[in-house]
């Protein structure tokens, strides 16, 4: 788990060098080449849903200004340590888009067809009937996915997808096959700022904050 003062360190870093954190709407027009991009674009992305987003997380970008993207699994709402449905409304109210993650987080390749597009459509409803906001990205729980899972996702009008392969993203790169460079909390900040600095050739440098 990331500690918060790493966290806070990390978003301090953002602000000085002149990094631009965006909401997923900009970076879905970035990447579509519909608006300009920033010099120093940024999607902050956290996955499955874990309290912490609300009760530290927030706080600190807020001093910033700054907006983030909540993969979130809703079939963990309300258990312990991870967020309630009022904790992911005040994010949501904060600027922060909300996108599913699978509705139980599961092992999508091991799942049938059927089980996969369960898990697939109904964290999206779910999400929309709590916030009014229809969503149309994803991000893979564990970034596991198969064929079918990518055939799933098209047939539900999704638009974008995220992975777990390190990197950055890409308007190159596959729609449903989006790289993201993961933060792990063992990562010390010289690490953390090597990662995000290997490549001065992307559109959109991603950073996702996993459990």
């Amino acid at each position: 788990m990331l500690h918060p003062d790493m966290f806070a360190r990390q978003m301090d870093y953002f602000a000085a060098h002149h990094y631009t954190p965006l909401t997923l709407h900009d970076f879905v027009r970035i990447i579509e080449k519909k608006q300009p991009s920033p010099e120093r674009p940024v999607l902050l992305t956290f996955d499955d849903g874990y309290a912490n987003n609300a009760e530290v997380a927030l706080p600190i970008l807020q001093r910033h200004r700054f907006p983030a993207t909540l993969f979130l699994s809703p079939g963990f709402i309300g258990q312990p340590g991870y967020l309630s449905w009022p904790q992911v409304q005040e994010l949501s109210a904060a600027g922060w888009d909300i996108a599913p993650h699978g509705l139980t987080h599961p092992h999508l390749t091991q799942l049938s067809v059927e089980q996969q597009r369960e898990e697939i459509t109904e964290s999206r409803r779910r999400i929309e009937q709590a916030l009014g906001k229809s969503v149309d990205v994803f991000a893979y729980p564990f970034g596991e996915y198969n064929e079918e899972t990518l055939k799933i996702l098209k047939e539900a009008a999704y638009r974008y997808a995220f992975t777990t392969k390190e990197g950055y993203a890409s308007s190159n790169q596959s729609p449903y096959e989006l790289s993201r460079i993961v933060v792990h909390g063992e990562d010390d900040f010289a690490t953390w700022v090597q990662k995000l600095t290997a490549s001065l050739v992307s559109l959109i440098n991603l950073i996702s904050f996993v459990g």
